[in-house]
């Protein structure tokens, strides 16, 4: 198996990709690679068995109507948060207890656009993860999972190194290079790689039943079961 995980900015110079090949029960991690451009990211998607994406791969369904018709006489928090929420976020805030960046209302809504056109040009139709392989990750909500992440991470490479010993120690069955250490975009990617293993095995949160529709068309974050 091959799994691929995309720490996915707006433009090349952030972009991050991690490659993870697993023989058996052994994975070996690539070096990172670096301000990836889409060639280069639609090239490795075709080799790949699963595809981790960091950035959100849909708008929540309030939002996307709300726009196209922009009607409402007045405002509240509960206007406001569907505005700004997917229902797949609500469900992280519950697991880990903070908000991932608002796709409609953060800068985050950028890397979205990009990954909307890297899944126009892959033909996804079901954003809740498992169509043609791609799913949507969260590094920083995997690492909280797992009792890895630290805040400070971003700027620091001491947090950074020891992030990547623990994951060592989690992980023992990866072999990972000191390089994913050296930015927080190469950090990123190795997580989105590990988690995106872990969907394709069936072991990360999936929508439930009453869940899947919304999950299908605003996109599904796929968070560590455990």
């Amino acid at each position: 198996m091959i799994a691929l995980g995309i720490d996915l900015s707006s433009t090349e110079k952030s972009t991050s990709v991690c490659v993870i090949e697993y023989a058996g029960k052994l994975g070996r991690c690539s070096l990172p690679r670096e301000q990836c451009s889409d060639a280069e990211i639609d090239n490795l998607t075709e080799d790949s068995d699963a595809v981790g994406i960091d950035a959100p791969l849909g708008w929540p369904d309030k939002f996307t109507k709300t726009v196209s018709e922009l009607r409402f006489d007045n405002w509240n928090t509960e206007i406001r948060d569907g505005l700004r929420f997917r229902l797949t976020d609500r469900i992280v805030r519950e697991r880990i207890g903070k908000w991932p960046l608002s796709v409609s209302s953060d800068l985050i809504a950028l890397p979205a656009m990009r990954a909307m056109a890297l899944l126009r040009r892959n033909n996804v139709q079901d954003k809740s993860g498992g169509d043609k392989g791609f799913y949507e990750v969260y590094p920083a909500g995997s690492l909280r999972i797992w009792d890895i992440y630290e805040s400070g991470y971003k700027k620091s490479v001491e947090v950074r190194r020891r992030m990547l010993s623990a994951l060592r120690t989690n992980f023992p069955v990866l072999e990972i290079p000191d390089e994913y250490a050296n930015t927080d975009d190469n950090l990123d990617s190795l997580v989105a790689a590990i988690t995106v293993e872990q969907a394709a095995r069936g072991i990360t949160l999936a929508p439930t039943a009453s869940q899947l529709g919304l999950a299908m068309t605003e996109g599904w974050i796929h968070l560590p079961s455990n």
